[in-house]
């Protein structure tokens, strides 16, 4: 019998999840990245409005030190970090860094999910498109979760 291997963050128990739509749509540099995926799914699922900045709105070539700026500023004005002792719900923001990277803003944006019991990421990701990802698998990705935001 082949070894069968467990789809994603539960994907097989959650046929109907909202994120299935958007999976394996391609990262496009300059044209379709993580901010896109975010803004696209908040305004088609969640009925939300919120512009997040990609490289090339910082500024052409804008250095990353510009980009976690223009990630700052946008976050204070759309989202705030969760309350101690609340949950996660489906669509608020996760932001993530390279791991080990030393600064403490993110610079790579994804939604929380629920899918088949587990706290997943949807995210867009240069060489794989969108993807869900379970939280607890990001270090093993080279990302790490520097905090869950809340849309306000």
């Amino acid at each position: 019998m082949p070894h069968l291997e467990t789809p994603p963050c539960g994907a097989a128990a959650d046929p109907a999840h909202w994120s299935d739509a958007y999976l394996g749509r391609p990262y496009v540099e300059g044209v379709w990245d993580c901010a896109d995926f975010v803004t696209e799914a908040l305004r088609d699922v969640f009925r939300r409005e919120v512009a997040l900045p990609r490289p090339d709105r910082a500024g052409a070539g804008a250095a990353p030190r510009a980009r976690d700026r223009a990630v700052e500023t946008l976050r204070a004005a759309f989202a705030a970090p969760l309350a101690p002792g609340a949950r996660p719900r489906e669509g608020d923001g996760v932001l993530m860094r390279a791991a080990g990277r030393r600064r403490a803003v993110g610079r790579h944006i994804g939604l929380w999910a629920r899918i088949g019991g587990a706290a997943c990421v949807v995210h867009c990701m240069a060489g794989a498109g969108v993807v869900r990802h379970e939280l607890a698998s990001l270090p093993g990705r080279g990302l790490e979760c520097t905090g869950i935001w809340r849309w306000l």
